[in-house]
C-alpha cells in the first residue's frame, strides 16, 4: 500500500461547513480525520444540491465531496455524558479543528470542553480554531457567514461593476481559503510538535485569510491614497479583459509589455485573417508597433490615444467574435499571446487535459437504504506529491457510521457502556 503524507495522523474534526475544507485537505493527505458530530448529523449536510434532486442528509453532493476519507461518529456536547466521551477521542488525536461561534464557544467552556484544558493535558496537542474574525479583538464574537466574510475582507467591493454594488463571489470562497488556511497552520504548528513535543493553538480569522487575495489593494492604499475600483467589464484599454467568442468566451490579456508577445502580433493575426481592417494602415499601425507601458498606465496617454484604441476594441472585438474559443484560446498559445479559455463545467468535464493527467477520482457513494451506491467522479488535489500521493481512500460517512468501530474498539468504551449512551441520546 503507497504511504501517505499523513500517516498516523489523527485528527478530529468539529467544524461546521465553514471548515469542512481544513479537514478534507487533510485527509486526503492521509490523515485518519473523524468527524464528531451531533446525534442527528452536522446540520449542513442537508445543503444542496442533492443526488438525484432527492433532499436529505444523506445525499448532499456538496456534504459527500467536502467529507470524502473521512470518518463519523457522534456525541451530543450537550450532555455530560457526550463530552466525557469527547474527552477521551481527545486523547487519541494529534490535532483538533473547530469553527465554533463566540456563543458556543462560552458555553462549552462553562461546561469543560476548554481547549486550553486539553492542551495542557497533552502538550503536544495542536487545537486550530478557524472564526470569522479571529478569537480576540473587538469584533472576535461577530456573526458570521461566508459572504459576511467576503464583505469584510474586501473582496466584495471588488467584484461587480463601477455604476452597480459590490458583489458575492460564488462558491463560498471564504470558507474555501479559510480551510487551506487552517489546514497550512495544523501542518506547521504538527511539524513543530513533533520536532520539540509542544503543540501550540493554530487560529484562522476568514476576513484575514480572505483579506490577502485582493491583488494590489493593499499597495494602492498604501502608496496613492486611493481605493482600487469595480472595473466589470469596463474596457480601458483593447485586448484586456472578457470577450464573447462563436461558442463562449475568453479571457483575453494580450499586449501588456513584458507578457508575452506584443501588441503587433494580434495584428498580424488579424491580418493573416483579413480582419485588421484598418489598423495595419497609420496612425493605427505606428500606435501598435510602440505600444508601450505609458499607453497600459497613464490616462493622459490613454486619452491621447483614444481614437486609436478605441477603433481597436472594435476590430479585436469582432474578431474574437468570429472564431471559437479553442481556436483563439489555442491559436493564442501558439503565438505567445497571453488568451484563455473561460471554462464551464462541461468545459472542464470533457477536458482532455484533465483525462490525460488522470486528475479525476472515481469513488462509490453510498446513499440512503434501499438505493444503489452513486458512482461519483470527484474533482482532484489542488496538488500532486511524487512519493506520497493524496487519494479519495473512502466514502463521506453516514452519520455515525464509524461510531462502534471507533469508541470502542479504538478509544476503548465498553460496547455495554455504548448502548447506554446511545439509548440516552448522548451519542
Amino acid at each position: 500500500m503507497t504511504q501517505t503524507a499523513l500517516d498516523g495522523v489523527r485528527i478530529l474534526d468539529l467544524t461546521s461547513e465553514m471548515g469542512w475544507y481544513a479537514g478534507k485537505l487533510l485527509a486526503d493527505l492521509g490523515a485518519d480525520v473523524i468527524k464528531v458530530e451531533p446525534p442527528g448529523g452536522d446540520p449542513a449536510r442537508g445543503r444542496a444540491p442533492y443526488w438525484q434532486g432527492s433532499p436529505g442528509r444523506e445525499t448532499s453532493l456538496r456534504f459527500w465531496y467536502f467529507n470524502a476519507n473521512k470518518r463519523s461518529v457522534t456525541a451530543d456536547l450537550a450532555q455530560f455524558d457526550g463530552r466525557w466521551l469527547l474527552g477521551e477521542l481527545i486523547k487519541t488525536a494529534d490535532i483538533v479543528i473547530e469553527s465554533w461561534t463566540a456563543a458556543e464557544r462560552a458555553e462549552l467552556a462553562e461546561r469543560g470542553v476548554d481547549p486550553d484544558a486539553y492542551m495542557q493535558d497533552q502538550p503536544a496537542l495542536t487545537w486550530v480554531s478557524i472564526t470569522g474574525f479571529g478569537l480576540d479583538g473587538p469584533r472576535a464574537g461577530w456573526q458570521v457567514t461566508d459572504l459576511i466574510a467576503q464583505a469584510a475582507a474586501g473582496i466584495a467591493n471588488l467584484a461587480g461593476y463601477p455604476d452597480g454594488s459590490p458583489m458575492r463571489i460564488a462558491g463560498n470562497q471564504a470558507y474555501i481559503v479559510a480551510g487551506i488556511s487552517a489546514a497550512q497552520g495544523a501542518l506547521l504548528a504538527l511539524l513543530r510538535a513533533e520536532a520539540t513535543g509542544q503543540g501550540q493553538h493554530v487560529e484562522t480569522s476568514m476576513q484575514e485569510a480572505l483579506s490577502i487575495c485582493q491583488e494590489t489593494s493593499h499597495l494602492q492604499w498604501d502608496f496613492q491614497g486611493a481605493s482600487r475600483q469595480r472595473v466589470g467589464e469596463q474596457y480601458r484599454i483593447p485586448g484586456i479583459g472578457t470577450y464573447e467568442t462563436q461558442d463562449g468566451f475568453i479571457y483575453s490579456m494580450v499586449g501588456i509589455p513584458g507578457f508575452g508577445a506584443p501588441w503587433s502580433e494580434v495584428v498580424r493575426w488579424m491580418d493573416e485573417d483579413g480582419m485588421a481592417e484598418d489598423l495595419t494602415e497609420p496612425p493605427n499601425a505606428e500606435t501598435f508597433e510602440n505600444f508601450n507601458l505609458r499607453i497600459l498606465l497613464d490616462p493622459d496617454e490613454q486619452a491621447r490615444h483614444a481614437p486609436v484604441l478605441d477603433r481597436a476594441q472594435e476590430v479585436l472585438t469582432r474578431f474574437y467574435a468570429s472564431k471559437s474559443t479553442m481556436e483563439l484560446y489555442e491559436g493564442g498559445q501558439g503565438r505567445r499571446l497571453l488568451i484563455g479559455q473561460v471554462a464551464t463545467p462541461a468545459d472542464i468535464g470533457d477536458s482532455k487535459h484533465f483525462a490525460a493527467r488522470e486528475w479525476w477520482l472515481e469513488l462509490k457513494q453510498p446513499t440512503t437504504l434501499g438505493q444503489d451506491d452513486a458512482q461519483l467522479k470527484f474533482p482532484g488535489p489542488p496538488y500532486r506529491l511524487s512519493e506520497t500521493p493524496t487519494s479519495i481512500r473512502r466514502p463521506a460517512p453516514r452519520i455515525g457510521e464509524h461510531n462502534q468501530e471507533v469508541w470502542v474498539g479504538e478509544v476503548g468504551i465498553p460496547a455495554e457502556d455504548l448502548i447506554a449512551f446511545a439509548g440516552e441520546g448522548a451519542i
